[in-house]
């Protein structure tokens, strides 16, 4: 799969960015592709790129916040992350024909608040914020080697399975985070990187299909992407992920049509989340043994096509056009005791891009999410509800969710992305331990992006 400069760093955020990414517009490559002559270390750029390296440096500050949702409200978080790495092009070095090397570290050295999913609550609400406990985390470290002229891309090491597979199609990932794969299929957010090999075979330019298999871990946030095969908690598992893709740029379609259809297969071994083995709930029969389960599967398709553009597509080279598109996709848990007690997750959406043509890097966009959890799920949060004291409460299966967000380029070096949501049917999924009902609301995301290896001149 060829992943270029820009689409690199946007799906290396993406799965989840860290819990959920910050994918944005495909023009924003062409925006951060200007000039280095005269930045400070514009020599030692174009020496790297003459021995075919290519740096990457990259900050980020995000803040988040849930004014009105949840269980606890007016709490906030903030984190600071730093990445650095390089792809070395091995072919161009004379070594290898078709090879590379991918390398990527993430420091994050400051955080706040890393409990706010806690409070914010349900399956919507609570789980688009990072969680990221340990402060060094290895995101890609991998051989890719190309054949057949590139039709075949091959890749083994250490990365996420969220930078080959799984894309999203809403305007920035923040307003999509998608829990069954970064957590129910075991793909991890996306610090999270495990021993890996993925393949890809592009048939035409735009489609595409590819196979992966992945060592992920249930106890991911205390992972560090250094493991030689397990963790320290001993929860690794298989992950298994097939895909077909058709990907096209604006450049290639005047109106791009983009979709995926993609299955799992996960082996892990996980508790029930409601019974145990007499058929009992687990939170009122606590001496008794929890019923176990082997191997969790899904589907996961999802499609964008673009609806309406100023220019009536006749200006095919124009890779950011003034236009609207529309998008929707679902996941779906093919086991009615899925692990993490989520069975579906939906979006649909409209993106509108380059609105004004004094800025075609922006963009901004309108979702409506819903999320469904398991009936065990569903009896067992209000389960333990009830036990730990709340009352006049009923724990919802279905969340409902409206966002609206935006990306802008501030700079070509510097993207600010922002998203504020209300949801509806708010639950305490994150955090089931509580007696104080989850409160409908409004919660926010605030991000900053800085692609220091630009403003260097790297």
């Amino acid at each position: 799969m060829k992943i270029t400069h820009w689409n690199m760093w946007m799906q290396m955020l993406n799965a989840g960015v860290i819990a959920s990414g910050i994918l944005m517009a495909n023009g924003a490559a062409i925006a951060a592709n200007t000039g280095s002559s005269g930045r400070p270390l514009s020599d030692v750029g174009s020496w790297l790129s003459d021995e075919g390296i290519t740096p990457h440096i990259m900050a980020s500050q995000l803040w988040l916040g849930n004014p009105g949702a949840g269980t606890n409200t007016g709490q906030h978080s903030a984190y600071t992350m730093f990445f650095a790495g390089a792809d070395f092009d091995l072919d161009h070095m004379g070594l290898i024909p078709g090879g590379s090397v991918h390398f990527m570290q993430l420091w994050v050295p400051f955080s706040y608040n890393e409990e706010y999913g806690n409070s914010a609550g349900g399956l919507l609400a609570g789980d688009p914020p990072p969680y990221i406990p340990k402060v060094g985390h290895l995101l890609r470290f991998g051989y890719e080697q190309k054949l057949f002229d590139d039709h075949l891309s091959v890749e083994l090491g250490k990365s996420n399975p969220g930078l080959f597979f799984g894309f999203s199609n809403c305007n920035i990932p923040q307003s999509c985070v998608n829990s069954v794969l970064n957590k129910t299929a075991g793909f991890a957010p996306a610090p999270y990187a495990g021993w890996g090999a993925h393949a890809s075979y592009h048939f035409t330019p735009t489609l595409e299909s590819g196979i992966g298999a992945w060592r992920t871990y249930q106890a991911f946030p205390f992972t560090n992407g250094w493991e030689k095969w397990d963790d320290d908690y001993n929860s690794g598992s298989t992950l298994l992920v097939a895909n077909v893709a058709r990907r096209a740029s604006w450049q290639q379609e005047s109106y791009p049509l983009n979709w995926e259809v993609l299955v799992f297969h996960n082996n892990l071994a996980y508790d029930d989340v409601y019974y145990t083995v007499n058929g009992t709930s687990k939170v009122y029969d606590s001496d008794s043994a929890v019923r176990s389960h082997k191997g969790v599967s899904g589907v996961y398709l999802s499609a964008k096509k673009a609806l309406w553009r100023s220019d009536g597509g006749s200006e095919p080279q124009d890779a950011a056009p003034s236009a609207i598109s529309l998008h929707g996709g679902i996941t779906q848990t093919l086991e009615s005791d899925a692990y993490t007690g989520v069975s579906t997750l939906a979006d649909t959406g409209l993106i509108w891009s380059g609105p004004w043509r004094s800025r075609p890097f922006d963009s901004y966009g309108l979702t409506l999410r819903w999320g469904r959890l398991t009936g065990s799920e569903q009896r067992y949060m209000q389960d333990m509800f009830d036990a730990m004291g709340g009352s006049g409460w009923q724990a919802p299966r279905n969340e409902y969710q409206l966002s609206v967000d935006a990306s802008i380029m501030l700079t070509p070096e510097i993207n600010l992305q922002m998203t504020g949501a209300r949801t509806w049917n708010n639950s305490n999924w994150q955090y089931p331990y509580s007696a104080i009902k989850p409160e409908d609301g409004y919660t926010f995301w605030l991000q900053v992006n800085v692609m220091l290896e630009k403003l260097l001149g790297l």
